[in-house]
Parts: C-alpha cells; sequence; structure tokens
C-alpha cells in the first residue's frame, strides 16, 4: 500500500498497483476494472493485459454470462 501513497490516481502505475491488490483479496470486477483503465491509458502495456487475463480467469463461473464492457 505504500506505493499506492505516492501515485497520482490518474496513473498507469495507481491502476495497475491497485488492480493486482484487487485480485488478491478476489475483488474481480474492481481489478478488472483497474486493468482496462491502463489499458486505456496506454492499450500496448503487457502487464496489465496479462492481469486482465488473469483477474478474468479467476472469476468463479456459475453458468451466467458477462458483459465484455
Amino acid at each position: 500500500m505504500r506505493k499506492l501513497k505516492n501515485a497520482s490516481p490518474h496513473t498507469v502505475r495507481f491502476h495497475l498497483i491497485r488492480g493486482r491488490i484487487f485480485l488478491s483479496v478476489g475483488q474481480y470486477d474492481q481489478a478488472i476494472d483497474d486493468f482496462r483503465s491502463v489499458l486505456r491509458l496506454d492499450w500496448r502495456h503487457e502487464q496489465a493485459a496479462f492481469w486482465l487475463n488473469k483477474a478474468t480467469r479467476a472469476i468463479p463461473h456459475t453458468g451466467e454470462t458477462r458483459p465484455l464492457t
């Protein structure tokens, strides 16, 4: 959490770190939102794409479909 104190909430770094924190505590929707924010700021950010894929796969499937947007 110390890394987040110095990061602006509108930076790639902020969203990437916070997304990883959300993912680690099982808050997959919030993690996905943050990784998508990174990709909106930098569409070629490989780490964000990697973590977005990981977060998407971590969502427990209940037979429901989830919209992509």
